[in-house]
Parts: structure tokens; sequence; C-alpha cells
């Protein structure tokens, strides 16, 4: 049974009883990690109840052991879940009762056993804050997950107004990599949690559920979608999603209009979850390009590997000043984890491994590059066109380079032909026309 206490402010010891640190911040740069059989169970939660639990496993961290108490402040709650500045309190606890009244069922060949999502909900009157924690059978979902997981930042779920929009969001984002994902019509409908007398007709389905979804993920995450019907018959029993990165959108949350560079770089740091008076000490101890550069290459890392403690390596990077190193093709500085891994450089100088310098090891690191300036562009609220720019200025500079290795070696220049990437293979070709 789960127990709802509403209580004063704690006394003495009580924090140290149950281990509690401090206030934890919530942040839409903030990672969440899923074990991908969690993201295909079938449950219905509302989407503040969806988003509830993202924000709180947004605070979980890969080397947690235990789940914790989560001390959140409303204030946090009520900006990222977007409720009434007046009566918060009432309104999270309403979401969270409603959430406690709800099972995850959890199926095994000896049992089914139908867990709560929260094993504690707690209200400090006057504090400014709540204390929620996990149920601990949610552990084998949520902690220590070395394999089968996706990650994916909080702001791309945040700003989603349907339930149905965050679900395709996961299960799409659990496929990302591989670009396609098929679902029986029933099967999808019970996974993302439709009744069964609810759109019943498949053009109410269609409208109400795939391009609603279709429309928020293209307008407001890092991804975006088209599908086809597959009919049996005259029925329509089957959907494919096509799944493709989302770079058509600059989806920034608020950010500063100051022209001061500083004041904007503080902005910044500041979404990235680094406290005001950490933000202003870097500002003031560090150049600015030390810290943009920094920002960027911390991007490039937590886009291929999530880290225990993204804001500490943000700090540390910016201090010891990693992408420095790295572009000097020095690691000495960085974390052991990451001296088996070759880093993204966006720059000429970086050449691929292999002597030959072919055509398809060249366009891989360029469309690389293209990914990470994206990235880039949506850490830093970059103008997409000043990204698209300085991209084709990087395909130049690189290109000429590779040309040159490959005269040194005695080795023809490549055909345009044998670039697959059409923006590459023109870029390529004003550089080496072919001439009769």
């Amino acid at each position: 049974m789960i127990h709802i206490k509403e209580l004063d402010p704690p006394r003495g010891d009580h924090l140290s009883f149950y281990k509690v640190q401090e206030t934890d911040h919530l942040n839409a740069y903030h990672w969440v990690t899923k074990s991908n059989a969690l993201i295909e169970k079938k449950y219905q939660l509302s989407v503040l109840e969806q988003k509830l639990i993202l924000c709180l496993s947004s605070l979980v961290q890969p080397s947690d052991e235990a789940f914790r108490p989560y001390r959140i402040k409303v204030s946090d709650f009520v900006q990222l879940l977007g409720l009434k500045s007046t009566g918060k309190y009432t309104e999270i606890r309403k979401i969270v009762k409603a959430l406690q009244l709800k099972t995850l069922p959890l199926y095994t060949d000896q049992s089914i056993l139908d867990i709560t999502w929260l094993s504690s909900a707690e209200y400090f009157h006057g504090k400014g804050y709540v204390e929620l924690e996990f149920s601990p059978k949610l552990k084998p979902y949520l902690l220590q997950l070395k394999e089968k997981f996706t990650t994916y930042q909080l702001k791309n779920i945040i700003q989603l107004r349907s339930a149905y929009s965050i679900r395709i969001y996961e299960l799409l984002k659990q496929y990302e990599h591989i670009g396609q994902r098929t679902f029986l019509l029933d099967e999808l409908r019970e996974v993302i949690g439709i009744s069964p007398t609810k759109y019943k007709l498949f053009g109410h389905f269609k409208d109400k559920i795939l391009n609603v979804s279709k429309k928020e993920l293209e307008e407001k995450t890092d991804l975006c979608f088209e599908f086809a019907e597959t009919k049996t018959g005259k029925k329509v029993t089957e959907i494919k999603f096509l799944i493709f990165k989302n770079t058509n959108k600059q989806r920034a949350l608020s950010v500063s209009k100051d022209p001061d560079p500083k004041v904007q770089l503080k902005v910044i740091l500041e979404n990235t979850g680094i406290k005001t008076s950490v933000a202003k000490s870097l500002i003031n101890d560090f150049p600015l390009e030390q810290i943009e550069r920094n920002i960027r290459y911390s991007q490039s890392v937590f886009t291929k590997k999530k880290t225990d403690n993204p804001v500490g390596y943000l700090i540390q990077s910016i201090r010891e000043d990693y992408a420095h190193s790295v572009t000097r093709h020095s690691e000495s500085k960085l974390p052991e984890y990451l001296r088996t891994t070759e880093d993204l450089n966006v720059s000429g100088d970086t050449l691929p491994r292999e002597p030959e310098y072919n055509a398809s090891i060249i366009e891989e690191h360029l469309l690389q590059i293209k990914q990470l300036l994206y990235n880039i562009m949506e850490f830093s609220h970059q103008d997409e066109e000043v990204v698209l720019q300085r991209y084709k200025n990087e395909v130049l500079q690189y290109l000429s380079a590779m040309m040159d290795k490959r005269k040194q070696q005695n080795l023809p220049l490549l055909d345009s032909s044998e670039f697959k990437d059409q923006e590459i293979r023109t870029y390529y070709s004003s550089l080496f026309p072919v001439t009769s």
C-alpha cells in the first residue's frame, strides 16, 4: 500500500535518515535513459503523468545502484510541465495521486506483477519542494543499464501536448539508428495505450494519432517520420514508420536576446544545468572562445555516450580545455573511457586513418561533421543558415586537404560520382570540375 504523506517541514535528522541530497535541479537538457523493454511495455498514462515520470527519470544517473527520494522544486515542475503557477502543490499532488492509481504490468513465465510507478510521494508545505521515489521494482528498467537501452534529452518530449506523441517518439527513437520500424496496427494501438473502443475507424486513428504525432515530432523534437499503410484486403493492418533525424527546425528553449556574448554564454551554461554562480565564474576565468569550443565538444561527446555526470564533465571540459586537447591529437586530459574512441574534430586537420583517403571514408567523416554541427546548433541556438554555411566551408576545406594528401601519395583525384551524398558531390565538383 502506498502512503501519501502531508507533513510539516522536516526537523532534526529527518533528511539524514532518508539520505536525501540537496534539492535536485530539473533541466530540459538532462538525459532520460530507459531500457528498451520499458519503452515497449503496454501502459496508459496521461501526458502530464508521463512527463512527471520522465522528469524524475532524468535525475537517475547511470552509476546509481538504487533509487533514492528525489527532492524537486515545485517551480521546476511548474515550468517544465506547463502547470498553473497558482495552486501548484494541489495540481502536482493531483497528477501524482492519479499516477499512483495506475499500475505497470510486468510479465514473467511464472507470474504477472502489477507495480506502481512511485513508491512514495511527500509534500513539504512552505518549503517549495516535493520528494518522489520510484518503485524499487523499476530498477532493472532504469538503473545500471549496460545494453538495450534508449537515451534522449528531456527537452524532446517536454513540449509535446499529446500522450501518444510521447510514446511514439520513444518507440521511434529506439529504432533511430535502423531508420524504420513496423507495427501491426492492433499492436501499435495497444503499446501506446489506446482503448479498444477509441478511434476504432482507421481514418480517425490516422488523423488524431499518426498525423498529430507526425506534426508534433517535426516541430518540437530531434526526430521526424513518414509512415506507410499496409492493407489486408480493404483493411489497414500494418504501419511502417520511416525515421529521420530532424535537422529542418531549430528547436530551442528560451535563450537570452541580449547581444552581449557573455550574457548569451551564461544563459547557455545555465540551460545545461550549471549553477549561475559557477557559470559566472567560468566566464570570468576563461576566454569565451575556450568556453564555446568546449560546449560544442562536450555536446558531441554526449550524443555518442551518456556520462555519469554531464554537468560536471562540461565544467571540467571547459577548465581543462578538452576540445583544444583533441584538436592537437592529445588525449592525455580526457577521461579513460574516451581514450579508446576517435573524437570528432570540426576542422580540416583531422585525417582519416586509412592511407588511401577514399571517397567512402571522406564522405562518412563529412556527414559526421554535419551531424555534429546540427547538434551544436541545437545546443547553442545558432541560426541554421550560419550552420549550413559553416558546413559548406568545412566540406570545401576538408576536400581540398584530402586531395592534397592523395597527390602527395601519387594517387589520382577522385571522381565526383564516387560520393553518394548529393551535397558533397556538388561541393566536390565545384572544387574539381571535370575538364574535357
